[in-house]
């Protein structure tokens, strides 16, 4: 039988309770240590935030069909720059941790503070762009077209309306290229449905 109050994990660091309105603490890390430094935190109960971007990289490999590849890696938003909610015993033990250089000071040399509204700004842009991201990635990969398959100009008020056309190539960026007797011509794919 346990006491009441003991831990079940004698290994587990219990969290420090943080007002949620606390202000934050601008940490310093070192270079390329962003990431990695936000589960050094995690493990001694505390909440680091680095606002990361996603972003799109080549691998300096060519797949079967010939395309490039690439993959998506997480890149900091502010690189060296990392939002610490802590309480004030916490900061040391901070400043122990690997990859932590230090906090950001003022001219006066106290701890840069900002409020919790502040960074939670911040945390809505990261949002903001990450959804904008996730729409890019399913969008490039459905493609509602394939070649072969018979499209017919949408109605708008262009000398194209209403032909019917077949699609010769389909590329990643939301185009069709279509056959018009002898001519070929690029066209976006919102602008065509299937016939």
């Amino acid at each position: 039988m346990m006491a009441v109050g003991e831990l079940k994990d004698p290994i587990a660091v219990p969290a420090p309770v943080v007002d949620p309105e606390a202000p934050w603490y601008v940490v310093l890390t070192q270079p390329q240590q962003d990431l990695t430094t936000v589960w050094r935190l995690h493990e001694l109960g505390l909440e680091l935030y680095v606002p990361v971007i996603r972003k799109r990289v080549k691998t300096g490999r060519t797949g079967a069909n010939g395309h490039k590849v690439t993959r998506v890696i997480a890149k900091p938003m502010f690189p060296g720059y990392g939002f610490l909610r802590a309480t004030g015993g916490a900061l040391d033990r901070v400043r122990d941790t690997r990859g932590v250089r230090d906090f950001m000071r003022n001219e006066r040399g106290e701890f840069v503070t900002l409020p919790h509204m502040a960074v939670m700004a911040v945390y809505r842009k990261q949002n903001e762009e990450h959804q904008e991201w996730l729409a890019q990635s399913r969008a490039r990969r459905f493609v509602p077209f394939k070649r072969g398959d018979k499209v017919k100009f949408d109605e708008q008020g262009s000398v194209y309306d209403g032909i019917i056309s077949v699609v010769d190539m389909v590329d990643g960026r939301g185009r069709v290229q279509l056959m018009l007797g002898m001519i070929k011509h690029w066209v976006a794919m919102d602008k065509v449905v299937a016939a």
